[in-house]
């Protein structure tokens, strides 16, 4: 629950205005940070009825994904998860400002407007989790980090790079093409003790062309079938084969925007699971 039955602090926070949230069953506040001259926004949900300590769910694209996070609410196995949002504020181009910080240092000129998630990661760890962590009751064993397309990309960095800051990582349509696969090291693969679990999920019509498939999506689809590297479905392969802590989700019929109808509902229930003690 909020630490001292608070909702926020002072001028820190304001009302979120997405009209879904309004007739939902939440309570929403945002919170904004300036970090190396860029501006952040945290969108923060939870449900009224909530007990016990939260289970946060960390997801990236929040200026556009959460009214689709919170409308996929998964709450029936007992959790209270607590809807960690994390966007930028009025003024920043969504677009250019997460294209710099959820992709990692490339060669090449169409990477060069890349290359800041290890600064994004910072901001998160030393500024993000922190304030959460003192704001709210956290069950700290059980945090989810979750993206999709570029964010799937960082939810992938933080669990190859700082597997222990999450337990949970959900990365959806990952963009492992980016820097020709740099970012999946070659050779033996094995994933951190402390990964409770880690979900990959790639659409149908991204590993195939689709009748609607645009000029766009065919060359990353040739690209991507070029080089196996560049597969989401390989590198669950690696991981899966060696008996480790990864799922992996194909989602029919669906193209790279679409995925992320199902990425929500998935990223839910990673984020809600609350097993008992007897395992049920």
């Amino acid at each position: 629950m909020p630490k001292n039955n608070t909702e926020s602090k002072g001028s820190q926070t304001q009302p979120a205005k997405s009209e879904a949230l309004m007739k939902s069953k939440m309570i929403s506040q945002t919170k904004d940070f300036d970090y190396n001259d860029q501006k952040y926004r945290l969108f923060i949900s939870y449900n009224k009825q909530h007990s016990d300590l939260f289970q946060p769910l960390y997801y990236l694209d929040a200026n556009t994904q959460s009214d689709v996070m919170l409308q996929n609410n998964n709450e029936t196995d007992g959790a209270s998860i607590l809807y960690v949002g994390i966007g930028y504020q009025d003024g920043v181009d969504p677009l250019v400002a997460r294209a710099k910080d959820y992709t990692i240092p490339a060669e090449g000129e169409e990477y060069a407007q890349g290359g800041g998630a290890e600064n994004f990661y910072q901001f998160i760890s030393q500024c993000v989790i922190p304030w959460i962590n003192s704001e709210f009751d956290i069950d700290t064993e059980k945090q989810t980090l979750s993206g999709h397309s570029y964010g799937g990309m960082f939810a992938l960095y933080v669990a190859l790079n700082h597997p222990q800051t999450f337990q949970n990582y959900v990365a959806a349509s990952p963009s492992i093409w980016w820097g020709k696969g740099i970012l999946i090291p070659q050779g033996q693969l094995q994933l951190d003790a402390s990964i409770n679990v880690l979900a990959l999920m790639i659409g149908e019509y991204e590993e195939i062309v689709s009748p609607y498939s645009n000029e766009a999506e065919k060359e990353r689809i040739e690209m991507i079938n070029a080089d196996a590297q560049l597969r989401c479905r390989n590198l669950a392969v690696r991981l899966i084969s060696n008996e480790q802590r990864c799922d992996f989700i194909f989602c029919p019929g669906r193209r790279h925007g679409g995925v992320i109808k199902d990425y929500a509902k998935i990223a839910n229930i990673i984020a809600g699971q609350k097993p008992q003690n007897d395992g049920l």
